[in-house]
């Protein structure tokens, strides 16, 4: 693991135990619907094998363990304190500890991946992508949610400025680390702008990318077709 992804390990271990929290008031509860909308977009069938990467403290995991098809779920997360909060709310589903760099799978075994809101922490995604693809069965699919910037220029500066000012102000009050939540719109504006992260998908072996935006762009659910 090299050192960015190490202070990126140690930041989401400091936040862990007020990070479901922080979600529901941070994002006004919408993470809730993004996480269905995403596992509906999948369209799981049953008997499926599923990896939720960068599971953290499990809410995407209890999503598609509401789905009840009979699926094999299985979270990885390289955060030990994320594990240790999803372990209390998934009794049942095993968990285990996993960099998206050097996934501890072998090749061909899942029919779904997804990964919500974690794949901007992946330091290098052009390997992070390989080792989804090269963990998916053949015509499997990975589903990527994560944060977007909105197209609609009025809203877009409406979102920015809450982005910046206030999710840092209200993250740093309530979880004690504000550079955790200065982190967040400083990653998602970073982020990849939408041709070059498909040519990044598309490059990893992907034959097919599907954009799906959600509530204004503010975030989007990219499946990837293997």
């Amino acid at each position: 693991m090299n050192e960015q992804s190490k202070k990126i390990q140690s930041m989401f271990d400091s936040i862990a135990e007020r990070y479901d929290l922080l979600n529901r008031l941070l994002s006004f509860r919408r993470d809730i619907y993004w996480r269905k909308k995403a596992i509906e977009l999948l369209k799981i069938k049953e008997g499926a094998k599923i990896l939720d990467l960068a599971c953290g403290t499990g809410d995407m995991l209890l999503q598609l363990n509401k789905i009840k098809k009979r699926c094999d779920v299985v979270g990885g997360d390289f955060s030990y304190n994320m594990l240790k909060i999803a372990k209390q709310k998934l009794i049942n589903i095993p968990l285990t500890c996993a960099d998206a760099h050097f996934l501890p799978f072998k090749d061909e075994s899942f029919d779904y991946i997804t990964i919500a809101f974690g794949f901007r922490n992946v330091t290098d995604k052009e390997k992070g992508l390989k080792e989804m693809y090269r963990v998916l069965k053949k015509g499997g699919k990975a589903c990527i949610l994560e944060f977007s910037q909105p197209d609609n220029k009025f809203f877009s500066k409406v979102y920015r400025f809450y982005f910046t000012k206030m999710l840092p102000f209200i993250g740093g009050l309530i979880s004690g680390n504000r550079s955790a939540y200065e982190y967040l719109p400083d990653s998602v504006y970073k982020f990849p702008k939408k041709d070059k992260y498909e040519k990044m998908i598309l490059d990893a072996g992907f034959k097919k990318v599907e954009f799906n935006p959600l509530t204004f762009n503010i975030c989007d659910a990219t499946i990837c077709y293997k």
